[in-house]
């Protein structure tokens, strides 16, 4: 078989066996969801794991009690809220980490009781980047919490023009700078919306990945190159929605399948080449026979 005769075949595979209709792994009622996996109690999320008692939410992981929110991880309480970190019992904030009891807030780290602040490190009781004591900001903030949230979010918008901002966003990283969103890396390479990875390049919206190339949505995932919506995979090729996979490439819907090759929608597997089964031997010459094709150089090295 050569690798055209492979490609056809796996795309062949993929088409005649029915997918799921909304990409949900080990929820517990989450019948409104998509692409979420271990939640609990959540309506209308996708893109999102790990989440409890969530409405609407996109992209997010590790969130309890959390509505209307984007791109948000290990948060609780909090409504409107995009791009945040650590946040607890907060509304409308953007660009926000380990910050509490705040609102209407843009890039603000490492504070709490704020209002209507941008750019602020370490600060509390602060509003509209003013300090104030204790009790004038919490004798403040009844009214300014009673006014339309238009008004509030229009006032940030313009105080934020106010202030001078970088290029790009990357916090606690070292030689990581080509990129945006990126957070408490190492030798990362033009990725975005990534945080915990190491000696990565091209990753979008990928965590605790380590000598990866390619990704896009996946998570703990090490010596992998162009996976999708995939986690915990090691020495993977190809992989699109697969998890607890290893030594395999060309995997779609697979879980827990190792030496697996252009597999779609297993579970448990081994030693499988399109979802048949061979010996240990034959799957190596096959998979060799076939990558050779392509790539006269190829070494099967399991």
């Amino acid at each position: 078989m050569t690798f055209t005769d492979f490609l056809s075949a796996y795309s062949m595979l993929r088409r005649s066996l029915p997918r799921p209709p909304t990409g949900n792994i080990d929820n517990e009622n989450c019948d409104y969801t998509g692409y979420t996996y271990h939640s609990a109690d959540c309506y209308y999320t996708f893109d999102c794991a790990y989440n409890k008692r969530c409405l609407y939410l996109f992209d997010s992981v590790r969130c309890v009690d959390c509505v209307d929110g984007d791109y948000d991880v290990d948060c609780e309480k909090l409504y409107g809220c995009v791009d945040c970190l650590r946040a607890y019992n907060s509304t409308y904030l953007d660009y926000c980490a380990r910050i509490y009891d705040s609102h209407f807030c843009w890039d603000c780290i490492d504070s709490h009781d704020l209002f209507g602040c941008t750019h602020l490190r370490q600060k509390q009781y602060c509003i509209c980047n003013r300090q104030y004591t204790q009790e004038e900001y919490k004798r403040r903030l009844a009214g300014l919490l009673a006014r339309p949230s238009d008004q509030n979010l229009l006032d940030l918008k313009n105080l934020i023009r106010t202030y001078p901002f970088g290029p790009s966003n990357v916090t606690h990283s070292e030689n990581s700078s080509y990129g945006n969103h990126v957070h408490y890396a190492l030798n990362l390479y033009l990725c975005y919306d990534a945080a915990h990875d190491e000696d990565c390049g091209y990753l979008y919206d990928s965590f605790y990945c380590k000598n990866s190339y390619d990704l896009t949505q996946c998570a703990q995932v090490e010596l992998c190159y162009e996976c999708r919506d995939s986690s915990k995979l090691y020495n993977c090729r190809f992989a699109d929605w697969s998890s607890n996979c290893y030594d395999s490439a060309f995997l779609a819907n697979c879980v827990d399948c190792h030496n697996c090759f252009g597999c779609a929608e297993l579970s448990h597997a081994k030693n499988c080449i399109l979802n048949r089964q061979y010996t240990p031997e034959e799957y190596t010459r096959t998979v060799s026979e076939v990558m050779t094709s392509f790539y006269p150089g190829f070494q099967y090295l399991n």
